[in-house]
Parts: structure tokens; sequence; C-alpha cells
């Protein structure tokens, strides 16, 4: 951002505005802060001309401690109190401008948009600061309910127990929508008083256990990552669609149409307790890795580091922050209650799928050989909504994962600058057919669950690698 272009200052306006309303801009030792009447003539300048795009979302840390606690731990008074906090948001929904309605906090995540603005972070660097982010301004709407001052959000463990059945209870099930959700062409998507739609608690634990190879143990991968890139998955190093993200994606397809479904997934109050489930995940490969502070973090981010640079383009809207700010998950007195005995052991038989073993190492290939059968060159920008990519022989599913974005991913910023990655299937040999030829396809989910086929020829043409996968000595 040049701040000697006029042009420059009028497209950043909202974001100068911010940066010196909280002190950060000039930079707070230059002894430069601008008194009161001189931001206020700015900023009635930036309204009277159209510049301030959007008044943001503020964050401050708790006076009080937040620690988060799984939803198997909460007794009845606290389910009760959450309940309270959940029905007090929604109890607002009818007042458009009120910022911490259910309505309004769940529509940051897609739909409906606002002045043809939408937000998206997803397959991108910022993505686990950006939900940070979102996850403690829906936790400080449901603190502003009277009596819920000290309420906390669950958390969801996706490879535990199945659901309780309380999540299946009003307020956190049975949602509807109390107005239409319009796109960017002004037509209406979802209309005003259709339910949400989710899976029952047995359906959907059975389809995270089928879905094992791209949830347990992509999390499992991600955690024993030693840095960044293996860790997050996708990222401006490279669009690779592995690691927490490829977790996180493939837990959105297990749940139901809603949550399986970017442009209205947060309406969903399960949506809630998932997500703080992948920012605890995150936090506690932080936690074992020692890097809770923004120094240490920075150790292990190889490659343009830009995303952690504390500027005014670097924001994470709608929210006052940036991702640098959401590295110490402490400075914001949050923290979280592990489930006991929670272990991801590593996979120490293979070498990395995204890495070459050092030459150094001892190896051999397995007596039952592991391929990496990659698919490269997949462009999602035409693809409307979520899709699957599947390795298939005649009529059998060998290997899938699932992409979550939305229905127009041309209109989100980030899907554009991440529009083309590649994805890979780990097989063994002997699961792969021996006369059926594989082909990829690549389907996209429609509501009820039913999947319709896309043209490969509309993604890119696609092209596929094999690799024999060697163990280590």
């Amino acid at each position: 951002m040049d701040l000697r272009s006029y042009d420059s200052v009028k497209a950043n306006a909202a974001k100068i505005s911010e940066w010196i309303g909280s002190g950060r801009m000039p930079p707070p030792d230059e002894g430069r802060s601008w008194p009161e009447d001189q931001l206020t003539t700015f900023r009635n300048w930036a309204t009277n001309t159209g510049y301030m795009e959007k008044a943001f979302v503020r964050l401050k840390p708790s006076v009080r401690p937040r620690v988060r606690r799984s939803i198997h731990a909460l007794d009845a008074d606290e389910i009760n109190l959450l309940k309270t906090a959940f029905e007090g948001i929604m109890a607002r929904d009818g007042d458009l401008d009120n910022t911490q309605s259910f309505f309004k906090v769940a529509g940051i995540h897609w739909l409906p948009t606002t002045d043809n603005e939408a937000y998206c972070r997803h397959h991108d660097d910022a993505y686990n600061p950006w939900h940070r982010a979102y996850l403690m301004a829906f936790e400080d709407a449901l603190r502003s309910v009277e009596g819920c001052e000290d309420v906390t959000l669950p958390y969801w463990d996706i490879l535990g127990d199945t659901i309780p059945d309380w999540v299946y209870d009003a307020p956190f099930y049975g949602y509807k929508y109390p107005h239409d959700l319009t796109g960017f062409d002004g037509s209406t998507v979802v209309a005003k008083g259709l339910e949400i739609s989710r899976f029952g608690a047995a359906a959907i634990k059975q389809n995270v256990t089928d879905e094992s190879d791209n949830i347990a143990d992509k999390i499992s991968e991600a955690l024993n990552a030693n840095e960044w890139r293996g860790f997050n998955g996708w990222g401006d190093w490279g669009n690779r669609h592995e690691g927490i993200i490829r977790a996180h994606d493939n837990g959105h397809g297990v749940c139901g149409d809603t949550i399986a479904d970017q442009n209205v997934a947060a309406f969903d109050p399960l949506f809630w307790f998932f997500h703080c489930n992948w920012d605890r995940l995150w936090w506690k490969w932080q936690s074992d890795h020692n890097l809770r502070s923004l120094i240490a973090f920075q150790s292990v981010v190889e490659g343009d580091a830009n995303w952690l640079k504390e500027a005014p383009e670097t924001l994470l809207s709608p929210f006052d922050v940036n991702s640098a700010e959401m590295i110490d998950l402490g400075a914001w007195k949050v923290d979280y209650e592990h489930p006991p005995a929670e272990n991801f052991p590593a996979d120490v038989l293979f070498a990395a799928s995204t890495e070459n073993m050092a030459a150094t190492s001892s190896f051999a290939v397995p007596t039952t050989e592991r391929l990496a059968v990659r698919v490269n060159d997949i462009n999602r920008l035409d693809i409307p909504g979520s899709f699957l990519v599947m390795l298939v022989s005649g009529e059998d599913v060998i290997a899938k994962t699932s992409v979550f974005q939305p229905s127009e991913p041309r209109a989100c910023a980030n899907c554009t600058k991440h529009g083309e990655f590649g994805t890979e299937f780990i097989v063994t040999r002997d699961k792969l057919p021996s006369e059926t030829p594989l082909r990829v396809a690549i389907k996209v989910r429609k509501p009820g669950g039913a999947l319709e086929d896309f043209p490969l020829e509309r993604a890119g043409n696609p092209t596929v690698s094999i690799s024999v996968m060697l163990s280590a000595q």
C-alpha cells in the first residue's frame, strides 16, 4: 500500500481508518499518533466519498480466561448456559442491523453477500488464523447475551465418541433461515423458512470411519509435521490438497448437506463445535512443537511469509486483526482442555508422501508396495461448489477426497489466487484391480447427498503421475 498515492489511500480507506483508530498506525513507538479530531475528519471523508469499504468486526482479548472443552465434557448446567446463549443470539435474527445475531455472524462465512462481498479464507496460509478470529467473534456474540458472559464454545472431537443427543435438540438443531440468502447477482439462493439439513449422529460417526484415510490419517500427518507446510497442507508455497486442510474439507463432507456447502455451512450450529476442534488441533500442534509465539512460529514457515506481516493489506477481513496477531492464542486468554490420552502416532514405515527421502537414509521397496497416485493441475474455478476427486476402477471407487468451496469460486479472490491444485492418493498395489483400468473422476455435491459428474476438460484437463513409496529403514 502506497500512502503517497491518492488511489491507494482510497482503496485502503477502511483499513487505514481501522489501523489508525487501534493505535497500530503510525507505528506506536514513533509518537505520531493521530488526535481524535483528525481521525474523525479522515473517517468523515472516507464515508462521505464512499471509500469506507465496511465496518470491521473488532476483537479484544478476554478479561477472564476462556477454556474450551469437549461437547462430551459439559454437564447439564453448562449445556443449559450454552443453550441460553444460542437462543439469545438467534432471537436477534429479526434485526438485520444487529451484528451480533446468529444470522449475521453465520453469514460472514459466505452467503448472504453484502454489497457484492463475501469472505472465504480456505486453501491458503491464512485459513487457520481467519477461522480462529471467526470463532472468537462468534463466542463474543454468545457472551453478549445477558447471563452468558462466561460461556465458551465447546469442541466436537471428530475422531471421538458419537455426537451426544443434546446437539440434536433446539436451538442446536432445526434452525430455519429467517431471511432469504442472496447471491452475487441479487437472486435468492436459499429461501426464508428452509431448515438446515444434517445427518444423524450414527451416520456421521460411520462416515468419519469410512473417511479415515482422509480425516484420521491426515490429522495424524499434520500433527506430526515439523514445518508449517506439512501441517497446513495448502498455501502460497504450493497448492497441494494435503495436511489439516484436507482433513477439514473431508470433515465438512461427512456431516450433511448444510455443513458440506460452504454457502451456508455456518448456519448449522454444529459447524461451530466442528471448527472449534480444528482450531484446537492447530493449537495442539503449536503447543507440541513449541510454536505458540509469533517468533517461534515464523521459524517453521518457508517461502513467502507476507501473510504474517502486520500491515493493513493483510487484515483478516472482516475482522480487525492480522494472521500474526492470531498465532498466540494464549495472548487472547483462550485455551483448550484436550481429550485424555489423545495420541496421533506418526507413520514411520514410509517416507512422507509430499517429500523426497534423504539420500543419506537407508531405504527399501516394501513387499506390499504403496503407491502415490498424484492428480495434478486441477482447475476448480468452474466447479460449482464442493466436490470430490475420485480414483475409480469401473464402478468401484478406489480412493477419494473432498474439496470444500463456494458455489461461485470465481467470485472469491482467495479461490482465484489458488485456483489450480493437486492431490494424491496413497494405495497399496494389492488393492488395485489387475484388469480394469483406473480413471480420475470429479463429482459435485448436490442437495440430498447426490453426486453429479463434472467433465474433466472443464477442470483444466488434470494429469496423473504414480510413484512408489519407499520404506524408511
